[in-house]
Formats: structure tokens, sequence, C-alpha cells
């Protein structure tokens, strides 16, 4: 799966990312709060069997390194 293709998925389940590239920075989308993380780890769960945490996303500092916490073959 492409970069493109995570974040297409992401927005699809994420209305925050509508509208977003891989280079924007994560504290400029409207509404990016504790809510759009919990959006995020459920997106990763359930789409994807993926479990991450909180302190990982908040380890991003943009959309493109959220999606690196997804690996390539999901």
């Amino acid at each position: 799966m492409t970069s493109a293709e995570k974040l297409q998925a992401l927005q699809h389940d994420v209305d925050f990312f509508v509208g977003a590239t891989e280079h924007t920075p994560l504290a400029t989308l409207p509404n990016w709060g504790s809510l759009a993380v919990l959006l995020v780890i459920l997106h990763c769960e359930t789409q994807h069997g993926l479990v991450i945490s909180s302190a990982d996303i908040h380890g991003c500092k943009t959309v493109g390194d959220l999606l690196k916490l997804l690996p390539e073959r999901l």
C-alpha cells in the first residue's frame, strides 16, 4: 500500500484528514486533538489490525510521519 493509498483510506474514515497532504503538520488540521488521535487508533485497529498508541501518534509532526507508522503491507 502506497502512502497515497494509506492517506486516502485514512481520509475516508477520519474527516480531519480530508484535504491534507503528507506534508501537512498535524497541529494545523482542523479539530486535531484527543478525539482525532482516538479516531486514528480506531482506524488502524479496525481497518488494518494494527495496534498503535497515542504516544506513537503524538511523536508524529506531519501526516507523512503518521503514515510511516503504517507498514507497507496492509
